[in-house]
């Protein structure tokens, strides 16, 4: 039997419950995660002890480092795809709608979160996030044939924007995702954005 994959993008920005419920309920399909696996520590070790209590024939999910944003990062995600074909969903994890804060030199008495982002980090956070999207978008419907692919799912931020940067951000998703929905639809797969919470409830009540 031919095992489907599904492909997790940016799990720097996965919830661990996420990540949990998402093994749990898919025990028989290869969960591939990538993204900065420095800053997934511990969501890596609590998918991990799911799968060493689960059942026997669980498959054990595979860990890479790799980020969209950079031209290395998007080849090995492109390889990946194609490697571990048949691809059943692609999963982009989007982080928060606002760049990161420069922490406050000490002694300023500055708090970190009322910092205003340098011209670099907002640039730096624009790109990365507009070229997230787009590569994993494309390489994702370069592999997926239906009906064994679903297709791509955009996981957005639990929190709204609090900025005019993420705002933006936040409606070009948005006004993306909705135009291209046709296309997609064209050839039998799904392009949704959702909430993590909506997912992890749809996709459980499948069972796919």
């Amino acid at each position: 039997m031919t095992i489907a994959s599904c492909i997790w993008i940016g799990i720097e920005h996965l919830a661990i419950d996420v990540a949990v419920g998402a093994v749990r309920s898919h025990r028989h399909t290869r969960q591939v995660f990538c993204g900065g696996l420095a800053a997934a520590e511990g969501l890596r070790a609590a998918v991990n002890e799911q799968t060493s209590t689960g059942q026997s024939g669980d498959l054990e999910p595979e860990w890479h480092d790799a980020d969209p944003g950079t031209i290395i990062g998007a080849g090995l995600l492109s390889d990946l795809l194609r490697q571990r074909s048949p691809v059943e969903e692609v999963v982009l994890v989007l982080p928060p709608w606002d760049a990161r804060h420069h922490p406050a030199p000490l002694g300023t008495g500055v708090e970190v979160s009322l910092a205003v982002p340098s011209l670099e980090v907002t640039l730096d956070h624009t790109r990365g996030f507009v070229e997230s999207v787009v590569m994993s978008a494309a390489a994702a419907r370069a592999v997926m044939s239906p009906p064994e692919s679903i297709g791509m799912t955009i996981l957005s931020p639990a929190t709204s924007a609090h900025s005019a940067l993420g705002a933006g951000l936040q409606a070009l998703t948005e006004t993306w995702t909705y135009v291209e929905q046709s296309s997609w639809q064209d050839q039998g797969l799904q392009l949704a954005l959702m909430q993590p919470a909506q997912w992890l409830s749809e996709r459980a009540s499948t069972k796919r």
